[in-house]
């Protein structure tokens, strides 16, 4: 079996060198095979409007914004998008950022020490070196770090990533929601600190069941992110395709070997999410490579997808 398969990974290996060259590719750039974006120029613009109405929100303080949606949707993305825009921005010194992650097992405490870290970085404020041990102590230090915003005003953006990981827990998911309600409450003419939440359905479902009140303060509440259809599918092949043979991507930029059947055949096999569209033009891909290594042609049809993948 151990030879069987040392076999299978090399003639998959030459299957793919001879693919890729034929495709003028740069060699170890395979397109679609990483999960996460090996450049920003990949990205595949969507999710303006949405974009518009977080940047409107967040300008206004006018509340907390959720965006709720499947794995794979295309989350992370969006929220470093506002994060790099946020911390580097030309804008970046209206807002101070804080993101919080590995929610899994924390408390309402640690997530008052972790904003405290975050806002450490900000030469306007004033952080302690140390915090007290009780939880309520440590409030009253945001409490004091919420005032000093305003009078830098400047308004603090609380990105917490993956909500779903505490979920799983309802006292730490109780924790959580209460430190997040507690820092959401402060401000004198408006939030000092703008709650950014990001997670599946089933923690938006939760966050209602164990925070209602926190849940009916959000000014823009489970908000979803667009699916690719024919177009961004198109465009998002074109752009691995540039990447993968270091070109630049521009617009009109050839989705070549891949025909408009094969497509049509990926968004029809995706459910639409970046994720699942990008894992199926992986697999097309394969199939390509495997359908020229027979000396069936280059050309990535819906046949060869059939065929092949």
């Amino acid at each position: 079996m151990a030879d069987q398969f040392t076999a299978a990974l090399d003639d998959a290996e030459e299957a793919h060198a001879r693919y890729a060259e034929q495709l003028g590719l740069i060699e170890d750039r395979t397109p679609f095979a990483a999960e996460s974006l090996p450049d920003t120029r990949i990205a595949v613009r969507v999710n303006d409007d949405l974009l518009q109405e977080v940047a409107s929100h967040i300008l206004t303080r006018a509340g907390h914004v959720s965006v709720i949606d499947k794995r794979g949707a295309g989350k992370t993305h969006f929220r470093e998008l506002v994060y790099d825009a946020l911390s580097e921005g030309p804008r970046s010194d209206e807002f101070a950022i804080a993101r919080i992650r590995e929610v899994e097992s924390i408390t309402t405490r640690r997530l008052y020490t972790r904003l405290l870290d975050e806002l450490d970085a900000y030469d306007e404020l004033n952080i302690p070196e140390t915090y007290p041990r009780a939880t309520d102590e440590v409030r009253q230090v945001v409490e004091d770090v919420a005032e000093q915003l305003e009078a830098a005003d400047l308004t603090c953006i609380v990105q917490v990533d993956q909500l779903e990981d505490a979920a799983r827990n309802t006292r730490t998911f109780e924790q959580l929601l209460a430190g997040l309600q507690s820092i959401g409450d402060l401000g004198e003419t408006g939030p000092a600190f703008i709650l950014f939440l990001f997670g599946t359905p089933d923690a938006g479902d939760r966050l209602d069941e164990l925070r209602e009140t926190l849940s009916s303060r959000l000014v823009a509440k489970d908000r979803s992110l667009e699916r690719f259809e024919f177009a961004e599918t198109e465009e998002l092949i074109a752009r691995w395709l540039a990447w993968a043979r270091d070109e630049e991507y521009t617009d009109g930029y050839l989705s070549d070997p891949y025909t408009a059947s094969a497509i049509r055949t990926i968004v029809e096999r995706s459910d639409g999410t970046p994720r699942s569209v990008r894992q199926e033009c992986y697999h097309a891909y394969r199939a390509g490579a495997q359908q020229f290594a027979a000396g069936d042609g280059v050309e990535i049809t819906d046949k060869t997808i059939e065929t092949y993948a």
